[in-house]
């Protein structure tokens, strides 16, 4: 527990991209990761508030991060080019204080920015992410 204990609090290592304002954070990791960017990037000029954390290091994951990324936006939109390993790792994360969603294509599709921006802007409004301050 001891070794744990130190690894998890030196080695978790995570990029922030566009949170500090965000209403919507995605979770993405490797080449999901570029994509979310550049579909945030154009999100953000539709006026959507959305950001990205993406794990750099899945072990030990960046639970911390998330738990605390809860205390500014309770919806989080989980990307991975898979079937969504990643999911209950984000849930368990938050300990119940934010929604997850996923979105995911497996089997070597790979999702554009303009795709994957259309599915941040369907779930940024369904939740009316737009009208709360």
């Amino acid at each position: 527990m001891r070794k744990y204990g130190k690894i998890s609090k030196e080695e978790v290592k995570y990029e922030l991209f566009e949170v500090d304002d965000a209403k919507m954070i995605m979770v993405a990791f490797g080449t999901a990761a570029r994509i979310a960017k550049a579909a945030i990037r154009r999100t953000r000029e539709q006026g959507m508030k959305v950001g990205l954390i993406r794990p750099i290091s899945l072990w030990p994951f960046p639970s911390k991060i998330i738990r605390d990324l809860s205390k500014r936006s309770r919806h989080f939109l989980v990307f991975e080019m898979n079937m969504g390993q990643m999911v209950e790792d984000v849930r368990l994360s938050l300990e119940g204080a934010g929604e997850v969603h996923f979105y995911g294509r497996p089997g070597g599709v790979v999702s554009t920015p303009l795709e994957l921006s259309r599915v941040i802007s369907s779930q940024y409004y369904q939740k009316r992410l737009n009208l709360r301050p």
